[in-house]
């Protein structure tokens, strides 16, 4: 009964630890993208301006 203890505890702390890098993954996915799509529409407006400049 005494061994239980320290598995819950360590289970508890391995299911914390993997939620989060989860959560820091989606983070960093939701700012490369937000990064990316920022990219493609300074290039739009580069686009346009020489467009506009012809």
């Amino acid at each position: 009964m005494v061994a239980v203890i320290p598995m819950l505890v360590l289970y508890v702390l391995l299911i914390y630890l993997f939620c989060r890098e989860i959560k820091k993954d989606f983070k960093y996915y939701l700012e490369q993208d937000r990064l990316a799509d920022e990219h493609v529409l300074r290039e739009i407006e580069r686009f346009l301006k020489e467009k506009t400049t012809e």
